[in-house]
């Protein structure tokens, strides 16, 4: 139980400093923020079932990304 606590921890510091850094590259333009929210996004996915459901019925993924992964 501890264990799942710590790794979800984890994942929320990863997200949250990946999103600080997707914001920071927003303001600075030589830092790319693409890669910085991609990876938020996969953090908060591996806390959230109830989100990664949600992002794979989004029609924004089924139209754009889901082509690209099959």
């Amino acid at each position: 139980m501890i264990i799942k606590l710590v790794l979800k921890l984890g994942w929320i510091l990863l997200g949250s400093i990946s999103f600080v850094g997707g914001i920071i590259g927003i303001l600075l333009p030589v830092i790319p923020q693409v890669p910085f929210f991609l990876l938020t996004i996969w953090c908060i996915t591996n806390i959230s079932p109830r989100f990664h459901n949600w992002l794979l019925r989004n029609p924004l993924y089924i139209k754009y990304a889901k082509p690209l992964v099959n």
